[in-house]
């Protein structure tokens, strides 16, 4: 299968004809039609359904022009990392959401002040990507707790600071008041995700160990401002790893739930190479002093 077929297949998704999509692409339009044909070989369903004088793009069409701009993206983006000069090479930076806004002004300042003419790359990611990523040199330092089982070949972590997650909803949710995760049974969860051990996993390893069903996720987030904009507008609930997670407006009308229970704690780690180079062991130096253990 050819990439650039793929990109063909794109242009017609984009532009809505085979006809349009060769005038974008600067073809002919019989090199449309024996693009798509040869595509069409390689899936067992069609990749278009006619509608009237038009060619419709099918799902199995939608997902295969999606996966082929991922796969431009990718290649771009990796020929482009080649052309950076090592004088302006940005700090790259993997965070968990929630690491992300924590430890985003101490890694700003670090950063400002220990390396003030490379630029700062926040990315986020679930934590077994951004560790791979690392390995990979795609990252230069990930900031994540250890997911189960991880064997983190060639890098180091160190614990940054711990984290002990509480259940949260509208101060005026019907089980504001619950006092247990049995009472919290009928509850809809809103989480931050995908995650390999975000809150998600920590609320069910904690209904797991009390042998209760599994929470019901409702709703996944993108980031913890919109799951905070659901929860003060819907009766979610969620967990929330660190009370800094709460904004302004946020603070007052989302609660902390009293529960007896408490769910588990995990450690936010920072994770390098296993020999990182001196400006990233001096900005690991400073996010130390600023947001360890006092």
């Amino acid at each position: 299968m050819y990439l650039r077929y793929l990109h063909y297949l794109r242009l017609v998704i984009d532009h809505g004809s085979f006809a349009a999509a060769a005038r974008a692409a600067g073809v002919t339009q019989p090199a449309i039609s024996h693009a798509m044909a040869q595509l069409q070989r390689q899936f067992n369903t069609p990749l278009f359904e006619r509608t009237g004088r038009r060619q419709r793009p099918t799902v199995t069409a939608l997902k295969a022009g999606l996966q082929g701009l991922h796969l431009t993206e990718q290649i771009g983006a990796s020929a482009g990392a080649h052309k950076v000069t090592s004088r302006n090479k940005a700090l790259r930076i993997g965070a968990t959401p929630s690491a992300a806004l924590v430890c985003g002004p101490a890694l700003y300042a670090a950063c400002r002040e220990l390396a003030p003419n490379r630029p700062l790359e926040l990315c986020s990611a679930d934590e077994g990507r951004m560790l791979a990523q690392l390995q990979g040199a795609e990252l230069d330092l990930v900031i994540s707790p250890q997911p189960r089982g991880h064997q983190g070949v060639g890098l180091h972590s160190q614990s940054l600071y711990q984290i002990t997650p509480r259940v949260y909803a509208r101060r005026a949710h019907p089980l504001a008041k619950a006092r247990s995760l049995e009472q919290l049974q009928s509850a809809h969860w809103g989480i931050v995700g995908p995650s390999v051990s975000g809150p998600v996993d920590v609320l069910q390893e904690a209904h797991a160990v009390r042998r209760m069903p599994a929470p019901k996720v409702s709703v996944s987030c993108p980031d913890y401002a919109s799951l905070l904009h659901l929860m003060c507008h819907t009766d979610l609930l969620a967990v929330l790893p660190h009370p800094a997670l709460l904004q302004a407006n946020a603070d007052e009308q989302i609660v902390a739930l009293k529960l007896r229970e408490a769910l588990p704690r995990y450690d936010m780690r920072l994770f390098t190479a296993a020999r990182p180079g001196s400006t990233l062991k001096r900005v690991v130096a400073e996010l130390q002093q600023q947001l360890g253990p006092a």
